[in-house]
């Protein structure tokens, strides 16, 4: 398996990882992760200034949508990290925090389902 993907997560994001809660990452489907493989390794990394955790997953499938909103309500709330009571609304606010809505639409959203390695 090749490590490809690097993912820093934030504290709640990882620890729904660690839990298995979260099993989707969303991202732009933009030239760099484009080369994403079903098989393909991705270590997913929580960052502080006193520790560092990681945890490696498998990419399971790869699905393409054209709005975050399509992407969450196809996959599901918790699947992608989001508390079951946010809104989708919400979802796409905090997906939107680093990006906008026509980068999203120039390249559109990628799902990327993966599977803890243990």
């Amino acid at each position: 398996m090749k490590d490809i993907y690097t993912i820093e997560l934030s504290e709640y994001e990882f620890e729904k990882l660690t839990s298995e809660k979260k099993t989707v990452h969303l991202v732009i489907n933009d030239s760099k992760h484009k080369v994403l493989a079903v098989g393909n390794q991705l270590t997913f990394v929580y960052k502080t200034e006193e520790e560092s955790k990681e945890v490696k997953a498998v990419v399971e499938n790869l699905l393409y949508f054209s709005t975050i909103n399509e992407a969450v309500e196809t996959v599901g709330k918790e699947p992608c990290g989001f508390r079951p009571s946010a809104t989708y609304e919400k979802a796409s606010d905090v997906f939107l925090t680093g990006e906008s809505y026509e980068t999203i639409e120039k390249y559109g959203i990628v799902a990327i389902i993966f599977k803890i390695v243990k």
